[in-house]
């Protein structure tokens, strides 16, 4: 499928397999750009040819070849034009190769559709100036599927599904803002969306921060940011148990150096297991920040029924949990992104006398 708007516009060309994510960046750009879209690398490529846009937008899991492929055949014909990388999961080698290829950006599926609309205003400014980029390898990329084990293939495969409807929600809801930005109440549900499918992709990007670390982005928040954002995600289930929490911070402006939807995930997961410890009625949890010694630290402590010293040896073990329907990955999980953060987690617990975790962060 091929949309072709007439103008004085910038050209711009998406290349995307998933109909609901073209659509919907369709729908965000084609006000303000030439846009027109492909679905796979050999039909991209040919526009390109026939077109020759200012601008691609191309993601990488494309159904004929790798993404990668189309971006150096566009290359080879043009090292001015501006391209921006889209992926739902990407090795850092696979980033680092769409680089050396000219690329001019990378953003991660799911994103904010303000965040790429920005950039490609950007990009469209700096192509009226004709700046050549440096020349390309024919050498094959680190991209090929011969290099990725079966664990990673399954998790790009994962990321790459869950991301594509994320990236389509978070724009459709970009654009209903702007449709009903003259009523307040419409205005306001659109926020509550928009807000839940943030929380939505920080849990999409623990899970590649899981599974690559390096690939977590530094959006930071402040102590007092991330325990709201934690305590509201949590309030319906405590209230429904009436469990009150108490929450304190001091030094609030204080910067955690990780990424601020993966801190407060962490923390929505000790909350939870927090309200599932006590007794409905007479429990209560404390949720404490502080900066303490180039540290932010973060305090969850209950008054629930505690676990045994054998079992706090082991919570943080992969698929180990005390409870009939857990996974016992939440914590293991923490854990792994915490310490990739140069962080840590602890635990203190005693049976009969509730439970408290511990999670420190240096400060950005």
């Amino acid at each position: 499928m091929v949309r072709v708007l007439t103008g004085g516009k910038k050209k711009i060309l998406l290349i995307d397999d998933d109909p609901s994510v073209g659509e919907a960046l369709w729908m965000l750009l084609k006000d303000e750009f030439d846009t027109h879209l492909a679905t796979t690398v050999r039909e991209g490529v040919r526009l390109f040819n026939a077109l020759r846009p200012n601008l691609v937008v191309l993601d990488l899991c494309l159904p004929d070849e790798h993404g990668l492929e189309a971006l150096r055949c566009i290359r080879k014909k043009d090292r001015a034009a501006r391209v921006v990388i889209l992926t739902g999961f990407a090795t850092l080698e696979v980033v680092e190769e769409s680089m050396r290829l000219g690329a001019s950006d990378c953003l991660h599926k799911p994103f904010k559709a303000e965040v790429l609309k920005s950039r490609l205003r950007e990009l469209a400014l700096e192509t009226e100036f004709t700046e050549e980029m440096p020349a390309v390898s024919d050498a094959p990329g680190a991209y090929l599927a011969s290099d990725v084990s079966p664990r990673d293939l399954a998790t790009s495969s994962f990321l790459h599904d869950i991301s594509n409807p994320l990236t389509s929600l978070h724009t459709y809801s970009a654009i209903l803002k702007d449709e009903v930005s003259d009523s307040p109440r419409a205005g306001k549900l659109t926020e509550l969306i928009q807000g839940s499918l943030d929380y939505l992709a920080s849990l999409v990007e623990q899970w590649r921060a899981y599974s690559e670390p390096e690939m977590l982005t530094d959006d930071f928040g402040t102590l007092s940011e991330i325990l709201e954002q934690a305590s509201k995600l949590v309030q319906l289930r405590a209230e429904a148990k009436k469990v009150p929490i108490y929450l304190e911070v001091s030094e609030p402006e204080a910067w955690p150096r990780l990424n601020r939807h993966a801190v407060a995930r962490i923390l929505v997961n000790l909350l939870e297991n927090a309200i599932e410890a006590v007794r409905s009625g007479e429990g209560r949890i404390d949720l404490r920040g502080r900066a303490k010694g180039g540290y932010c630290e973060f305090v969850v402590e209950d008054n629930g029924k505690g676990i045994s010293a054998d079992a706090a040896q082991r919570v943080f073990e992969p698929h180990y949990t005390t409870k009939k329907k857990g996974t016992g990955l939440g914590l293991y999980i923490a854990r792994s992104i915490l310490e990739s953060a140069n962080g840590a987690i602890s635990i203190c617990s005693r049976p009969g006398r509730g439970t408290t975790f511990t999670v420190q962060l240096p400060i950005y």
